[in-house]
């Protein structure tokens, strides 16, 4: 048997609470599974005040909902991969350049 310990029930009640099984349960007897209507009625109640308080968060925070909207570009277009490699190849040319120009100073 399924049990399964539901808030704000007695002790005793917490103890073993029966759920019942999903549609697609196999191997479980219907009359093995049962639940209280009291403990139905708690579930529901629970439920509602779940979805009460969601309701108020989202009205409270509606940003925290990022996934309801496309996400911003973080940074604006990225610069070419090409323009990047260009730019370390002209700065190597000028420092041998300039080291090429030492050394011929200091030498002649």
């Amino acid at each position: 048997m399924l049990k399964q310990n539901v808030g704000s029930l007695s002790e005793a009640d917490a103890q073993s609470v029966p759920l019942e099984p999903r549609p697609g349960d196999a191997g479980m007897a219907p009359d093995t599974v049962t639940l209280d209507q009291s403990v139905i009625d708690q579930l529901a109640r629970d439920i509602a005040e779940i979805e009460a308080a969601s309701a108020a968060l989202r009205k409270a925070e509606p940003e925290l909902e990022s996934w309801t909207e496309a996400a911003a570009p973080l940074a604006d277009t990225p610069r070419p991969i090409w323009l990047i490699i260009g730019m370390l190849w002209l700065s190597t040319a000028l420092v041998t350049a300039g080291a090429v120009v030492a050394i011929a100073t200091l030498a002649g």
